[in-house]
């Protein structure tokens, strides 16, 4: 049973209710095997591709940042930090080196040529560089950025490594606990 989010919060006047108690301790134990499902499936494909290092964008200062109050209850309670812990320790096991990179500066910077210009993210998903004229997936963009701080190719050589290139939609099958693709579930 999922309860909805004011029932997680119900406060009785001896404090939160055994049944409250109940479902804050579930939904934790939900988002732990979540987040551990989430980990092994980034993992096993890394391990699956020979991918030796993934980099992993750190939102620098997103919990210091005032988002208003809805704001701030959801981008606060990112998991992020958890998350980063598991992929190090399960990385760790099956030798992926799992890095923390800024990502400051990421989406409005040209992967192919550099130009900064922050009006080359012309909106959420869309990159399209004023200089070079690249146009990218504004996350591919910032993503292949990232990449190039961690391992640099030589000058007009091909940097894809097809992860990057071909982003997918893994969902989460609360049934079986595992992520699959999104062309798998639907077929």
């Amino acid at each position: 049973h999922y309860f909805t989010r004011a029932e997680y919060d119900t406060e009785g006047e001896n404090g939160p209710s055994e049944q409250s108690r109940w479902a804050r301790r579930k939904l934790s134990e939900r988002e732990t095997h979540f987040y551990h499902t989430l980990t092994d499936a980034i993992i096993t494909e890394c391990v699956e591709r020979g991918v030796g290092t993934l980099a992993v964008s750190w939102p620098e200062d997103v919990r210091e940042s005032d988002w208003g109050k809805t704001g701030n209850k959801k981008l606060h309670s990112w998991a992020f930090d958890r998350i980063y812990q598991y992929l190090e320790y399960k990385g760790e096991m099956r030798g992926v080196e799992v890095l923390k990179e800024n990502e400051w500066n990421t989406s409005k910077t040209c992967s192919r040529c550099r130009d900064d210009t922050k009006s080359n993210r012309v909106e959420r998903g869309l990159y399209v560089c004023s200089s070079c004229e690249l146009v990218a997936n504004a996350d591919c963009n910032g993503a292949e950025n990232i990449r190039q701080k961690i391992t640099p190719s030589p000058h007009g050589e091909d940097r894809s490594n097809g992860c990057v290139a071909q982003p997918s939609t893994h969902l989460f099958d609360r049934e079986s606990g595992t992520f699959h693709t999104r062309e798998q579930v639907v077929s």
